[in-house]
């Protein structure tokens, strides 16, 4: 399947027989999903500036994951992040992703087809020539680290890529035509991702919840489209895993809910004689009611930040019962565990 998607990609030439493409090679991925809620619940903006950007930052340095068995002095997983947003209807909510493994098998395709195939040695020379201190993704992936993302022009950037290999091992000794065509796939990468970004922090710099009925907290909603998220990650046969990150009070309020509907959860978590027990019942039966139901063979983490609180946050000796209800939602949406962190960085990592 990675073939037919480098083929696709025109990154294919005539590998030597045998020869297993590299991104066949790479560690299975954990796609990962952070989900901010706009509802002022949790200041999105914030989390956005000073958590999640840096530690987003950090991974782009190399988002591409290096392969196994091939020699290397490492070995990891390509990143695969997007952002999306808890708001009225969450489940037609904008969606950011930052990148992914099809980035991976962009730049892992073009090191097989400039190495031909390359054996442990000529493998680590590239991966030094484009991922090293001095390396040409390294010195444009600096555009990253900006406060304010500024995508490079193309022929700068590329211009910019076909000099650095001249202080290279492997990529010197290539003719113009490879320089300037690996320039082009090491330029697109960076600008894609850098318009990826720009677009996120424009939305993140100001965020706004369009209330419908009085409702900009849609949680149910949100969790619900990353049940699609898994389930395409689970069809596509790879052996990935799935990370859910969610910056909210937790407290669901969709368009339309009832009063006495499974899923209002504040009313539910303040009812005087609402028992834990009766609140982790409540939970399941609010994910079965809403048909969110993660693949069963699909490794599946959930986070949550900021759960009970905020600026009408729920009483602190009723976040067991709100506890006992999330709990007994993820069992049912076949989550085995959750956990609630203090900072969303500590999430997904």
């Amino acid at each position: 399947m990675a073939a037919l998607a480098l083929g696709s990609l025109g990154f294919i030439g005539t590998p030597a027989q045998g020869a297993m493409p590299i991104v066949d090679l790479l560690p299975p991925v954990e796609r990962s999903i952070f989900i901010l809620d706009l509802s002022g619940s949790t200041n999105s903006s914030q989390l956005w500036k000073s958590s999640l950007r840096p530690s987003l930052i950090k991974k782009l340095a190399q988002p591409f994951g290096f392969p196994a068995g091939k020699g290397l002095s490492q070995k990891s997983a390509p990143v695969d992040i997007t952002i999306r947003v808890i708001n009225a209807q969450s489940i037609d909510a904008p969606n950011f992703p930052i990148v992914g493994v099809q980035d991976a098998a962009k730049m892992w395709g073009l090191i097989d087809k400039i190495g031909s195939s390359p054996t442990s040695r000529r493998l680590g020379l590239i991966v030094d020539d484009f991922f090293g201190g001095d390396g040409a993704f390294t010195q444009q992936a600096r555009v990253f680290t900006r406060s304010k993302i500024v995508p490079p022009t193309r022929s700068v950037c590329q211009s910019s890529v076909v000099k650095s290999f001249q202080n290279s091992q492997f990529m010197n000794d290539l003719d113009q035509t490879s320089k300037s065509s690996s320039a082009q796939v090491i330029c697109g990468l960076i600008i894609d991702i850098s318009k990826r970004l720009q677009v996120a922090d424009d939305y993140f710099s100001n965020p706004k919840c369009v209330k419908i009925k009085n409702s900009c907290s849609d949680i149910i909603g949100a969790i619900l489209n990353t049940t699609y998220a898994a389930n395409d990650l689970y069809t596509q046969g790879a052996k990935s895993k799935l990370c859910v990150a969610i910056a909210s009070d937790m407290l669901n309020n969709f368009p339309g809910m009832a009063a006495d509907s499974a899923l209002n959860t504040r009313k539910i978590v303040l009812a005087k004689t609402t028992t834990a027990e009766m609140a982790k019942s409540l939970g399941r039966q609010a994910a079965e009611q809403s048909g969110v139901k993660f693949p069963a063979q699909l490794p599946v983490r959930i986070f949550v930040l900021g759960q009970g609180t905020g600026p009408n946050p729920i009483p602190l000796d009723k976040n067991f019962i709100l506890t006992a209800y999330w709990n007994g939602f993820w069992e049912a949406a076949g989550i085995t565990s959750s956990n609630q962190i203090r900072s969303l960085d500590q999430a997904c990592s």
